[in-house]
């Protein structure tokens, strides 16, 4: 009842700032939940969405995000994200700056029999990325981000007596393409995106290891007939080549796939493929159905003999913002041995 409670006093917010057509609009949303690992968690985000130029009618309402978040497992993040479009849609431009500590969980393997092993880790982040339109709907542009990962794992040295602690300064440079013709950036319809970022980690950049991050994404909409009744079809990966640090491994977790909390699966390269469909309803209401399948290996050749992960779920979304087409919602999802509860503003995968 409380969440409730505050998902409709966030909502009376949104639409009270819409009726009055500002430059500036809010949209709030509690953030509680729970899960295996993190156990319950409350925080809060807060986003703006305004045009830098009130002239321009065509780049899309850029944003600014703050996010914090506390858990009864003693993890916490605060971070901010800032998104700008200018120019008629020619820049894109992202800044994330954030700090947090994670205890968490991974799950080793010892001969047949298996168990979890508690770690912290504390990390700060800050990273820019910059795209250019340089054909239509194509834009090319660079990324660069500075990292620092300390994590101690709840497991004793037996020569030192101490746990064992592992500390990565991971700063990254790197080079993205993009392809976007979505008639939508918050609430697609109809459209295609496509997205591929490589990320250098070098020595030279005062890291410990040296190794590359290939991420790429590829986001099909279509609709019925009817912009209250989209399907997205998704395919997601994130292959990391190299020295690839325990901090640098990608995890089944988040939105690819969603359904996983515990950090169980976790390797070098992650595959997922996921399906979505969103219905509105002809008032503000509406809900998500999706399902998925992931993978986490240490190379290609194991893709043919891993199992395969499922996940699925379902969500309720509120429009909180009409004519920029945000909506607020919660997703409820599992997976094998696991499950997920997260709320979002906006969609998935969206802006």
């Amino acid at each position: 009842m409380p969440t409730l409670l505050l998902f409709f006093f966030f909502s009376t917010i949104a639409q009270e700032n819409e009726k009055e057509d500002k430059n500036v609009k809010f949209a709030g949303i509690p953030l509680l939940g729970y899960n295996l690992t993190t156990e319950f968690s409350l925080g809060a985000m807060l986003n703006t969405y305004y045009k830098v130029n009130r002239e321009d009618t065509i780049s899309p309402s850029s944003s600014t995000s703050l996010i914090g978040v506390y858990t009864t497992n003693n993890s916490y993040f605060a971070a901010f994200i800032q998104q700008l479009y200018l120019k008629q849609d020619t820049w894109r431009l992202k800044l994330i700056g954030g700090v947090g500590n994670a205890n968490l969980q991974v799950y080793h393997e010892f001969d047949q029999a298996g168990e979890y092993i508690d770690y912290a880790t504390l990390m700060s982040l800050f990273s820019v990325d910059a795209k250019r339109k340089v054909y239509k709907k194509f834009y090319a542009g660079l990324s660069g981000a500075l990292v620092k990962a300390n994590t101690t794992f709840d497991v004793t040295d037996p020569v030192t007596g101490e746990k064992l602690v592992d500390k990565q300064i991971m700063n990254n440079g790197g080079i993205n393409f993009l392809y976007d013709n979505r008639d939508n950036i918050n609430y697609p319809t109809k459209g295609l995106q496509v997205y591929m970022n490589n990320r250098f980690y070098q020595k030279w950049m005062g890291n410990d290891s040296s190794f590359i991050s290939i991420e790429f994404s590829y986001n099909f909409y279509f609709n019925f007939k009817s912009e209250k009744r989209v399907m997205l079809l998704r395919y997601y990966s994130k292959t990391s080549i190299g020295e690839v640090p325990f901090q640098g491994q990608n995890v089944i977790r988040g939105d690819d796939i969603r359904g996983y909390s515990k950090g169980k699966y976790r390797n070098k390269q992650l595959y997922s493929y996921q399906a979505e469909y969103r219905h509105r309803f002809e008032n503000r209401f509406g809900f998500v159905a999706f399902a998925g399948i992931a993978a986490v290996v240490p190379d290609m050749m194991s893709m043919l003999t891993t199992h395969y992960l499922p996940g699925a779920g379902v969500g309720i979304r509120y429009m909180l913002i009409k004519k920029e087409k945000i909506n607020i919602g919660i997703d409820v999802a599992v997976g094998r041995d696991d499950w997920s509860l997260t709320f979002r503003i906006g969609e998935a995968f969206s802006r």
